[in-house]
């Protein structure tokens, strides 16, 4: 049943599909998934493209006196970008949604976008999550989406199906591209996505994708000419957002972009310490020295600065390191006063003058020449304000690739392997997080001083979360990058002990966003642990 003041809506949903020789019992079953929606206030369009065989033609035909359909024929194969826009431009509908042949709709997809629209009244884009037809017409394999995450997008069509647009929208960026063949989905969302006034995702499994032997959703290696069409479809898209990069193709076929901008902002390294000696790869080391000549001997970026934040009563080899280091570019600032990370890097960034600054623990390591030009390269688009790399423990593995929320903070894919892809691809592409570890980020110096820098109130956990937090609420996105790792001999510079205060604290300011489903990694622990 439809829910109540849904069923007479005037809003009418228009649902496209190309047909081109379908298996009968498959198309059968998108059809059965259609009659059986819990609202009738749709139309379908499907047109065929000339297939020749016209077995289904008088099945689709019959339809008409079960619900609002409009069937037609191409006189010749044109492709499934033409014959899609032929849809689209057949329909009446507000909004289009799309279905391929041999897929099916949730009962109540119809009723949840009209749903969805009605609470959005600017929404232009409309997505849900999905799941596939297995053998022996099994669901499974859930992908559990984000909310809008372009950083993502540009590197994976995450939306995929169900995707449901305005149709004024379309037309006005051109509709769907026939050169574009094989991706002239994901070529049009990057279009619409660019001019999109919301863009609303539905967290419901409302579209059962087919996998069979032969398609995408099976295997990605099944139509190479799809992936040459994406990699066009994306430098296009860098082109129109004036982003400098060459996309190409990743082994697992997502989109990988090298970033190729001539700006190379002023950076500050700000690096926190107290001179620690620590036993590392056996051996006992000072840790500031170990991270600042990583620094030096690794780093090729031509404009940086290292700022060293050091107690007053740094150990002595520590101290007679740092006052008499040769290189210009390594400035101390003392510190007096109890332990209060906050306060250490505020004062670093306060004695800065760089464009840029990177906060760094003295218990990192730089493994990768490359490493500033990697994060710093995201600060060309105005809206992102944190950026920080993948950080590996002394064994390899994972330390943090960002922070998720579920009932708390937690650090995406602590203790798996760095290549480990984790689920759908997702650590081996940048994307947004709900936030990263202030052992290694980058942020525009103008944002820190704006939003008030870290909280001295948090003087040794949660500074970064809360800063995450902050950002956030000004509208700025946070990245983590899996193009760069840093070493990170996590917490062997002091106790890693979460004071109780601290933890109060942070879910007295921000408990609605900890205790919310993460926007970006939703049921990230589900999926590592029981996968579909």
């Amino acid at each position: 049943m439809a829910r109540q003041g849904y069923k007479d809506l005037d809003l009418k949903l228009s649902i496209v599909t190309p047909v081109f020789r379908p298996d009968i019992d498959e198309l059968n079953l998108c059809i059965a998934s259609l009659n059986a929606q819990t609202t009738q206030n749709f139309e379908w369009v499907a047109i065929d493209d000339g297939s020749p065989s016209m077995t289904h033609l008088s099945i689709l035909n019959a339809l008409s006196t079960e619900f609002q359909v409009q069937v037609f024929q191409n006189s010749k194969n044109v492709g499934i970008a033409a014959t899609t826009q032929r849809c689209i431009d057949e329909s009446s509908g507000e909004f289009v949604a799309f279905l391929d042949q041999d897929d099916m709709l949730q009962v109540n997809a119809v009723e949840a976008v009209i749903e969805a629209i009605t609470e959005h009244p600017t929404c232009d884009v409309i997505y849900s999550d999905e799941d596939k037809i297995l053998e022996g017409n099994i669901f499974g394999q859930r992908f559990w989406k984000p909310d809008w995450s372009p950083e993502r997008f540009r590197h994976q069509n995450y939306f995929n199906h169900l995707t449901v647009i305005r149709k004024s929208l379309i037309q006005s960026v051109g509709g769907l591209r026939p050169e574009y063949d094989g991706s002239q989905d994901y070529d049009l969302l990057l279009r619409v996505t660019e001019q999109a006034r919301t863009i609303v995702h539905i967290p419901e499994v409302l579209y059962h994708w087919r996998a069979t032997s032969t398609s995408v959703a099976s295997d990605p290696a099944a139509k190479p000419e799809a992936h040459d069409a994406a990699v066009r479809a994306v430098q296009d898209h860098l082109d129109r957002c004036q982003i400098s990069g060459t996309p190409y193709l990743m082994d697992n076929f997502y989109v990988g972009i090298k970033r190729e901008s001539a700006d190379l902002p002023s950076v500050s390294i700000v690096i926190p310490t107290c001179g620690t000696e620590k036993i590392l790869r056996l051996e006992r080391t000072s840790l500031i020295e170990n991270c600042i000549e990583s620094i030096l001997e690794k780093t090729n970026y031509p404009n940086f600065e290292i700022v060293v934040v050091a107690d007053s009563d740094s150990e002595a080899s520590s101290t007679n390191y740092l006052e008499h280091h040769p290189d210009p570019r390594v400035r101390v600032i003392e510190y007096d006063g109890e332990f209060n990370f906050s306060r250490k890097i505020n004062t670093g960034a306060l004695a800065s003058n760089s464009e840029i600054i990177i906060a760094l623990n003295d218990d990192t390591e730089v493994i990768e020449s490359t490493w500033i030009y990697d994060l710093v390269q995201f600060f060309t688009e105005d809206d992102v304000g944190l950026v920080a790399p993948t950080l590996l423990l002394e064994d390899g593995r994972i330390q943090s690739a960002g922070h998720y929320f579920q009932d708390g903070v937690h650090h995406v894919a602590q203790g798996m392997l760095k290549t480990d892809s984790g689920p759908f691809g997702i650590l081996t592409f940048p994307a947004e997080r709900s936030g990263v570890t202030f052992a290694a980020a980058a942020m525009p110096r103008q944002l820190f001083l704006e939003v008030g820098g870290l909280s001295e109130t948090f003087p040794i956990s949660f500074n970064d979360v809360d800063f995450g937090n902050k950002i956030r609420m000004h509208g700025y996105r946070i990245i983590a990058t899996s193009l760069q790792s840093l070493h990170h001999f996590e917490s062997i510079s002091r106790d890693p002990t979460v004071t109780p205060e601290e933890l109060n604290q942070l879910f007295r300011i921000w408990e609605h966003q900890l205790r919310s489903a993460d926007p970006y990694l939703p049921q990230w622990w589900r999926q590592v642990l029981s996968p579909d």
